[in-house]
Parts: C-alpha cells; sequence; structure tokens
C-alpha cells in the first residue's frame, strides 16, 4: 500500500501537481511509519523535500532532507545518503552558504563516485558548477559542467541534458557571450518539451526571453516570458514565477505599459518574498 502512495506522489510530482504529491507521500511516510520500515520513511522524507525545495519552501526542505539523511546513514543506504547530502547542498547554494553546500557536495561526490552512480556523478558535478557560477569562477564552472552533460548524454538522461544546457548557457551569456548562451538554451527547450519537463521549459523561455529583451526585440521578449510565466504558475515554481515577472515587468515598462508592468512588479515582489 505504502508503495502504491508513493508511485500515485510520483505521478502528480511529474504532472506537476505538487499538492497531491504531497499528500500522498505524505500517506506513505504514515504507512511507513507504522510498520518501522525506515527505508520507506527515508524514502518519503526524501520524496517530500523534494518538492518543498521546487517550491522554493527551503525550511521545510531542509528538515525533510536532514531526516531522511540520518535514517540513510543509519541503514547503511550510501546511495541514498549521497542524494540527501546533494539536495541539502542544493538549498545551502540557494541560500548563498557557498562553503557548506561546497562540503555536502563533494562528500556526495566522494560517495556516488565510490559506488559508481553515474547519475549521481552528473548530477553533483552539475551542482559544484552552480557554484562556481555563482563564485564568478567560470572556466572552472564550465568545466563541471561539461563534465556533467557529457555523462548525462552517455547514459541518455534528457531531463539532466536540459538542466545542464541551461546552465552551460547562463555561464556564456554571463561572459557576454549571448550567441553561443542562445544556442545552450534553445537547445535545452528542445528537450524540456519533448520530454515534458515544465520547469526545464519555463526556464528555458524566460532565458531565451532574456536575451531577446537584450536584442530589443520586446515582441518575443514578451512572448516567451509570458509562456515562461505560465509555465511556472501551472507547476507553483516560485523561482521562475520570480524570474518571468521580472522579465515582464522590465519589457512592459520598456514599452509603456505601465498597468501591465505595475501587475507583474507586484508579482515579482510577492514570488521573491516567499522564497525568503
Amino acid at each position: 500500500v505504502a508503495s502504491a502512495f508513493n508511485n500515485f506522489g510520483i505521478i502528480y510530482k511529474i504532472q506537476g501537481d505538487y499538492t497531491k504529491s504531497i499528500d500522498y507521500y505524505a500517506q506513505c511516510l504514515k504507512i511507513n511509519e507504522e510498520i518501522s520500515d525506515k527505508n520507506g520513511i527515508a524514502g518519503a522524507l526524501n520524496n517530500m523535500g523534494n518538492i518543498y525545495f521546487t517550491q522554493g519552501n527551503y525550511a521545510s526542505a531542509v528538515q525533510y532532507y536532514t531526516r531522511s539523511l540520518k535514517l540513510k546513514q543509519e541503514i547503511g543506504d550510501k546511495q541514498g545518503a549521497a542524494g540527501s547530502m546533494n539536495n541539502i547542498g542544493a538549498i545551502y547554494r540557494d541560500q548563498g552558504d557557498y562553503a557548506k553546500a561546497i562540503d555536502h557536495y563533494t562528500q556526495s561526490l566522494t560517495i556516488e563516485e565510490e559506488i559508481g552512480n553515474k547519475f549521481g556523478v552528473a548530477s553533483t558535478l552539475n551542482n559544484i558548477g552552480d557554484i562556481y557560477k555563482e563564485q564568478k569562477d567560470y572556466a572552472v564552472a564550465i568545466e563541471n559542467y561539461n563534465q556533467s552533460l557529457k555523462i548525462r548524454e552517455e547514459i541518455d538522461d534528457k531531463k539532466g541534458i536540459a538542466s545542464t544546457l541551461i546552465n552551460i548557457g547562463a555561464v556564456y551569456y554571463l561572459q557576454n557571450n549571448r550567441e553561443t548562451a542562445f544556442e545552450h538554451y534553445t537547445r535545452s527547450l528542445k528537450i524540456s518539451e519533448e520530454i515534458g519537463d515544465p520547469q526545464a521549459f519555463s526556464k528555458s523561455l524566460y532565458s531565451c526571453g532574456v536575451i531577446y529583451q537584450d536584442q530589443g526585440d520586446f515582441t518575443r521578449a514578451l512572448d516567451y516570458g509570458s509562456r515562461a510565466l505560465a509555465k511556472a504558475k501551472e507547476v507553483g515554481a516560485l523561482l521562475e514565477i520570480k524570474n518571468a515577472a521580472n522579465l515582464l515587468w522590465e519589457v512592459n515598462k520598456l514599452l509603456g505599459r505601465h498597468k501591465d508592468a505595475l501587475q507583474m512588479h507586484e508579482l515579482y515582489i510577492t514570488s521573491r518574498d516567499s522564497l525568503e
């Protein structure tokens, strides 16, 4: 029964219905606690943490991830522990605590390499790239991202490929290489649309929209920004809502559409505050 609830949770997560997903994961957790299945409890806690992280609810996410990590270490689940460390590292990254983030990622990478988990190695390399990008060490960031992309292509992890392509594009954008950035964004856009990944699709649309704004193509910038916002709203992805609203605020302001600009600015502030 617990596994059935877990499977429903996964299905609703994929569909972007996070409210129903959390509900099923919570029912899965309750049953596993009743039968004292530590492995099942750890898995349910981790899955719930994933939903909260996606929604930008970092306080709840770190709470669930930490409980999951403790249980995984108790039962000797190395792969699970590495995953939890990665997840906690991601929260520290988003909160700007890069030292703690790198510490958790490095511990995770060591375990993933030790047990030969290519999926995990690729994910952690991608995450380490994020830290170096934030610290403006672009050469090291690209190096980690490319290692991650190579592994993800080897194992045909399309969701991962789409995510890493956005990240590589972002580094090129930060270095004012908009042409190469746009190439990576459009590759990600195509893949995320093919596999039905709403969050990556929204990120890709937003990223393309920013480049159109830079080029003065405000019609396309509005189109891509609006589609990015709609897709982010579908799944309640606060970070993507914030970014798309910010883009639409700026473009509407440039076009003298003050009412629309104000509306988008208010949405930007609301979603930004919800992430803090």
